[in-house]
């Protein structure tokens, strides 16, 4: 099974600390070892400033494991998100994200 999340326009990721993302840990280490930590993670940013992280977790964890702490991410809003910006390609069909979430994203604390 081959599925990853990307992103639908040109914007360019930016470098954010993973202390400033909310997100759950990651528990398979498998998958840790398996990722590739070249892409882009992908958060949304709420109107307070804070983060929570739609793609990435087994990333941030490779990289933590390394002693990487901050890595590129594309940024989009609760409303980009909505609106269909993240696709996600899974077993080579392209789902838009936004379609499932039906106004239920909300910030929670991990």
């Amino acid at each position: 099974m081959i599925c990853y999340k990307i992103i639908s326009d040109d914007r360019t990721p930016i470098l954010i600390k993973h202390s400033e993302i909310c997100y759950p840990p990651a528990i398979h280490q498998h998958l840790i070892d398996q990722v590739d930590t070249s892409y882009p993670g992908i958060v949304i940013q709420y109107e307070n400033g804070s983060y929570l992280l739609e793609d990435g977790v087994h990333r941030i964890a490779k990289l933590q494991q390394s002693g990487i702490y901050e890595s590129l991410f594309y940024v989009v809003t609760v409303e980009e998100y909505k609106n269909g910006v993240v696709h996600m390609i899974h077993n080579g069909k392209r789902l838009v994200c936004g379609e499932w979430s039906n106004n239920r994203l909300t910030l929670t604390h991990h």
